[in-house]
């Protein structure tokens, strides 16, 4: 026992001294705000009034400040917890799962209930550079980055090589910094707040895995069995976190062809839509457009009523911009998890890209003017009526996510429901732009057919070689609910590696051992 007292000692004494610090130093920190100690009160206002000297009438600086700050906002924390979280699922990395949603949701859990103990205003300066509610001590940006930030490092350390694990580490590290120098620059916390928020978050961080691996392993820290903390939170399934398997298929699997094919199908597209735009165009740019064409529009705004523009506005957003960056951020790292390839992501890489300057270079080279009826956007670009952006990347968006289900399985409805979002989005959004009276039904018309001829080399680029392609589970690997499962186990190659399609393993340590029985629900 001595011995493995001295080991847990010289391991974790280095942790648990930072804990203890951090815990101090927000105890310390609470006390002195709720007091309304003068000396911090007056360092306080001191740094806020500096930064906002510094920043202040600098549009640069703040468009750079905005931007950063997003990095602990709420929309970038629940993104990487729902993307995480699911991740972990599907790599059937349950425990994992579990603590990164208890981590994250106790500290959002956490934070609201301090600030309303403690119910301390945010600072007045004297040009205000973003405006925020709610109340300031401790912040909540500073706090959610801290929890979120060191689950990621916790949970991934086994994954990245030992030489970068110190550059893994300080990325996170300085991502934290970068958030809560922000807030600060901003005018929207104290610099007693962002510490605050800082030491609080990593008192729960350690503490919610110190009880994460209690019950993980079912052992005292110091016991025999568990593996060091600087090892990860759980080195177990090293197999299932890492994104693709050390030696796996080429995304491209022919770079140097995949880049001639793109380039000359890039060409003929825009060819073809430039075509088209001239005979929609008849003898020039005044020429009224076909009846049919106007036709479609006009009908679609005679429907106009109060529950309709709700719901066009919603369908707005699902093809708009955000929409299309959300699902790629969400379908991307989700097909990786499943795949265990970066096939996924260059295809969605491929087709957004694509489809994004088809648009652009055809708007530009031939500019058509916007439907003449009454529109709910009238803020848009008059000439870049053809063809439809928003019906194009989201019809690449729905079709690529069919293409990436289609090839990680055969179960029916798995397929089905890839299926639906090809059949119902794409119709959703053209009616929402003839709706809006932005687009004629031509363009809405070529939109989809920009999508799907581009998607179509997308997926002939992306596809391996015969005899290359590991073969989808057949229905029967579908388990009893119906859920999506991995692709069967593959033969390992001479270097130990695996091709694209292989299964989800089940975790090894990091010895390469077969995990024991661990306590567990």
């Amino acid at each position: 026992m001595p011995g493995r007292l001295e080991r847990f000692a010289g391991r974790e004494a280095l942790a648990w001294g930072v804990t203890l610090l951090a815990g101090t130093g927000f105890a310390l920190l609470l006390v002195l705000v709720r007091t309304r100690w003068e000396p911090l009160r007056n360092a306080d206002r001191a740094v806020a009034d500096a930064l906002n000297g510094l920043f202040a009438g600098n549009r640069v600086g703040v468009g750079a400040l905005r931007v950063l700050t997003d990095l602990g906002g709420t929309p970038i924390m629940l993104w990487l917890l729902g993307v995480g979280v699911l991740w972990f699922l599907i790599r059937r990395q349950w425990w994992i799962a579990l603590y990164a949603a208890v981590a994250a949701l106790g500290g959002m859990g956490l934070n609201a209930l301090v600030k309303v103990l403690v119910g301390r205003l945010r600072p007045v300066v004297d040009v205000p550079l973003s405006e925020q509610s709610g109340m300031s001590f401790p912040s909540g940006h500073a706090l959610g980055s801290t929890v979120t930030y060191g689950v990621l490092l916790l949970v991934f350390l086994p994954v990245v090589r030992p030489r970068l694990r110190p550059w893994f580490a300080a990325v996170m590290v300085l991502a934290v910094l970068t958030v809560g120098f922000t807030r600060m620059a901003l005018g929207v916390h104290y610099l007693s707040d962002v510490l605050a928020g800082w030491l609080l978050g990593v008192v729960w961080l350690a503490l919610s895995a110190v009880a994460f691996r209690q019950w993980r392993w079912g052992s005292p820290p110091w016991r025999r069995g568990q593996p060091p903390l600087s090892a990860g939170l759980d080195p177990a399934p090293e197999d299932g976190l890492r994104p693709v398997p050390r030696q796996h298929a080429p995304a491209l699997p022919r770079p140097a062809l995949a880049a001639v094919e793109l380039l000359v199908v890039w060409v003929l597209i825009a060819g073809l839509l430039h075509g088209l735009g001239l005979l929609l165009r008849g003898a020039g740019p005044g020429a009224r457009p076909a009846g049919w064409d106007s036709a479609a529009v006009r009908w679609a705004v005679e429907q106009r009523g109060p529950w309709l523009d709700d719901a066009a506005a919603v369908v707005e957003v699902v093809g708009g911009t955000p929409g299309i960056v959300t699902g790629a951020l969400v379908i991307g790292p989700l097909g990786v998890a499943v795949a265990r390839s970066w096939r996924p992501l260059v295809l969605l890489a491929l087709g957004l890209a694509g489809e994004l300057t088809l648009y652009l270079v055809t708007t530009l080279a031939l500019p058509r003017e916007r439907p003449d009826v009454p529109q709910l956007n009238p803020d848009l670009r008059p000439a870049a009526s053809f063809p439809s952006g928003h019906v194009a990347a989201a019809t690449v968006l729905v079709l690529c996510t069919a293409v990436v289900v289609f090839r990680a399985t055969r179960n029916r409805w798995w397929r089905l429901a890839a299926v639906v979002p090809v059949v119902l989005v794409p119709p959703a959004v053209g009616f929402q732009r003839l709706y809006a009276g932005v687009h004629h039904l031509s363009d809405v018309l070529a939109g989809v057919l920009l999508a799907g001829c581009w998607v179509a080399v997308c997926w002939w680029v992306t596809r391996l070689p015969r005899g290359e392609e590991q073969p989808p589970p057949s229905p029967a690997d579908a388990d009893s609910g119906g859920r999506l499962r991995p692709g069967p186990e593959p033969e390992p190659e001479p270097g130990g590696g695996h091709v694209y399609g292989a299964g989800l393993r089940r975790g090894r340590g990091h010895d390469g051992a077969a995990p024991r029985p661990r306590r567990g629900p």
